[in-house]
């Protein structure tokens, strides 16, 4: 007799799940920014990055849009929010799939952080 299996796509309590930590993150950022300024822009990037590396890139991008920041100086957080979501990637990498999946995934990780961090150190001053 033929099995006949429906998966889902996706999980509607994990995406609820993803959505309210997001949600939680940005409205942090948010406080940080209008609490310490540049220095919480960073800081804000750093804990958005954990949970997601875009969310983080945009409201850099926002605030460079609404001269709040200055262009030469959004590379910075938003490499910082790269960095924090790697390690994120690295540890679900290491924990959820196994180590075989691990020691194929992280060294691409790590590479692709090290030539960010790297394109970043040698710009022009």
């Amino acid at each position: 007799a033929a099995v006949n299996e429906r998966g889902q796509a996706f999980s509607v309590g994990t995406a609820l799940t993803f959505v309210a930590m997001l949600c939680a993150i940005l409205l942090a950022s948010r406080a940080l920014d209008q609490w310490f300024g540049a220095a919480g822009v960073i800081g804000a990037a750093v804990v958005a990055g954990f949970i997601d590396t875009h969310s983080a890139a945009i409201s850099v991008a926002t605030l460079v849009g609404a001269g709040k920041l200055a262009a030469g100086k959004s590379a910075l957080p938003i490499l910082l929010a790269l960095t924090t979501n790697t390690a994120t990637k690295i540890l679900l990498a290491a924990t959820a799939g196994g180590f075989a999946f691990a020691s194929r995934v992280i060294p691409g990780l790590i590479l692709v952080m090290l030539a960010a961090w790297a394109g970043w150190a040698m710009r022009p001053a």
